[in-house]
């Protein structure tokens, strides 16, 4: 043998990667047996409504995101049990997600939502193709802009109940939903 092994310079496996090295022995070795012919995705029962809002709408009212939400939530119930409602407030094509239980909740969902109106928009239903990224980040302009006008708001609000207004800071936890 030449030269002197040294256990203490040899490589370091690192948790993450012992983690995926197992994940993988125990797919190989699974019993369970492979997705049957005609089975549907998982991504089959998420449903996708565009044409739902304009993002104006939820920049002037913003507690009309929630009760959007819980009308999506009460009127797909009807079809079945509703997971998940996500609205997208940012997105410019007025997004909303709502996650079922089985595909073919999700196919009452898509045939009662196409093609129906909500507040004089004709909204569009279809099944989420399980790779499209609905969520809009905002800038740090559109940022800054949005704490200015939450500014502004408090201290109009602060001068029509009589008070001096606080000194300028960053609002409390005015985070945006998803």
């Amino acid at each position: 043998m030449r030269g002197e092994y040294n256990p203490a310079l040899k490589p370091k496996r690192k948790k993450k990667d012992k983690e995926k090295l197992q994940k993988i022995k125990e797919k190989l070795f699974d019993w369970r047996p492979d997705k049957m012919r005609g089975e549907r995705s998982k991504n089959e029962k998420t449903v996708i409504i565009k044409n739902l809002f304009t993002p104006e709408l939820f920049e002037r009212e913003v507690e009309l995101i929630l009760e959007y939400q819980n009308n999506l939530r009460e009127e797909c119930g009807k079809c079945g049990m509703v997971r998940k409602v996500v609205i997208y407030d940012l997105h410019p094509e007025g997004i909303a997600q709502i996650n079922m239980s089985t595909p073919e909740e999700a196919d009452l969902v898509i045939q009662m939502m196409q093609g129906r109106y909500f507040g004089q928009r004709q909204l569009s239903a279809e099944h989420w193709d399980g790779k499209t990224k609905y969520k809009m980040e905002e800038t740090v302009t559109e940022a800054q802009a949005r704490l200015n006008k939450w500014d502004d708001y408090l201290t109009a609000e602060e001068a029509a109940r009589g008070r001096p207004p606080s000194p300028p800071g960053p609002p409390p936890d005015t985070a945006e939903s998803a």
